[in-house]
């Protein structure tokens, strides 16, 4: 007969991997999502007689504000954060990316990959490597958690400065 703790640890287990394929399946429908809101603005921004598009509707004016404030940028979905639209040409430099990052963990509020992340503050989707680098970094520093392992998000006291030295 097995013991009671053999038992447990064999349960714990599964839980740990179908929890491991949600956030699989999640991190694949997030991408996705992103893809189609880039899509969509993307075929807004080729409207060339400046008229509303016949497929758009111009009251729905649902998309989200990027990271400095701009219109009509790509974001992601559900109220989960805001981002620039992936479009870099170059590389992010160190601090604007570091304050990128920071900022889109801080509106997010929920714990993203580094491949995520790097798409979604306008760096070039090759350089999300650097940006694990730097997310580590900022984990050193205790302004990001990373937990469980490559998902980072905003450490709590960070969150709470952020959040109090607005307005």
């Amino acid at each position: 007969m097995t013991s009671l703790f053999d038992r447990l640890e064999k349960e714990e287990a599964i839980v740990r991997e179908e929890l491991d394929a949600l956030r699989e399946k999640i991190s694949v429908v997030e991408e996705r999502l992103i893809r189609l809101t880039i899509t969509r603005d993307t075929l807004r921004s080729l409207s060339t007689d400046g008229a509303p598009n016949v497929d758009t509707d111009p009251a729905d004016d649902s998309s989200p504000l990027d990271l400095d404030g701009d219109e009509n940028q790509s974001a992601e979905a559900a109220g989960s954060g805001e981002a620039t639209e992936p479009s870099a040409s170059e590389p992010l430099g160190l601090k604007e990316a570091r304050e990128r990052m920071l900022e889109l963990l801080t509106r997010s509020r929920r714990a993203m990959k580094a491949s995520e992340i790097t798409t979604l503050i306008g760096d070039l989707a090759s350089r999300s490597e650097t940006t694990r680098s730097r997310l580590k970094k900022l984990v050193v520093e205790g302004r990001v958690v990373e937990e469980p392992t490559g998902w980072f998000a905003i450490a709590p006291g960070v969150a709470a400065a952020e959040s109090g030295s607005e307005g």
